[in-house]
């Protein structure tokens, strides 16, 4: 895999994973969802300095039958490549299966997306969320974290999961929209240096502290 860089990052030859990096970026995946509270990695082989950790996700998940939205600031067309990449249909991100937010995504677009129904929860959309760091434990001191408190299935208790530049008010829709389980949506957090963090539509979430700006990564929760 591979992005070309001329006047900035460019997605114009972003490739698909192979067979043996897919499977390992899902096995991380999995984990990170099956175990809220707890911080993975991408495998170390499959991350590319041109290329931003989070579009990894939908690389390792999206194919011919997924419906797939980016967010994104204006610049490299990550849509475009992955749409080539992986065969997804493009589509916005109200009737999206896969979400990919390379930028805030604002508190109505939270609300928007796909939540699953009472008779099918699965036809919720992922949610693939970039941030600067997250981590395990407290927050960074700086103001630029929220901290959130997380319990319920697949967490011992209360686990404490430290996001950095998500704007509160994204993890407040977020948080909302998975107050009605079964339906909600399933959260991948994605820092700058490949650590992922799940955080399934089934956990309860409390934001201990707020959160500052956020800004676009570099490469290297109803209403």
């Amino acid at each position: 895999m591979s992005a070309q860089t001329a006047g900035g990052r460019s997605a114009a030859r972003l490739r698909a994973l192979d067979h043996t990096d897919s499977q390992a970026t899902f096995r991380v995946l999995l984990d990170a969802l099956s175990r809220p509270g707890t911080v993975h990695r991408v495998p170390e082989g499959v991350l590319d300095v041109d290329v931003p950790a989070a579009v990894l996700v939908p690389l390792a998940l999206a194919d011919l039958e997924v419906d797939l939205a980016v967010l994104e600031p204006a610049g490299p067309d990550w849509a475009a490549a992955l749409a080539e990449a992986t065969g997804a249909r493009p589509a916005a991100p109200e009737r999206a299966d896969l979400v990919l937010a390379l930028r805030s995504p604002r508190p109505d677009e939270i609300r928007g997306l796909r939540r699953g129904t009472p008779d099918r929860p699965d036809l919720a959309c992922r949610l693939v969320l970039a941030c600067d760091r997250v981590d395990t434990g407290a927050a960074d001191g700086t103001g630029s974290a929220a901290l959130l408190d997380l319990s319920g299935p697949g967490v011992d208790g209360h686990a404490a999961l430290a996001v950095s530049r998500v704007p509160l008010e994204t993890i407040e829709a977020l948080v909302a929209v998975n107050r009605r389980f079964p339906l909600g949506v399933d959260t991948y957090l994605v820092d700058t240096e490949g650590r992922v963090a799940g955080l399934p539509r089934s956990t309860a979430v409390r934001i201990t502290s707020g959160a500052g700006t956020w800004a676009a990564p570099t490469a290297a929760g109803r209403d």
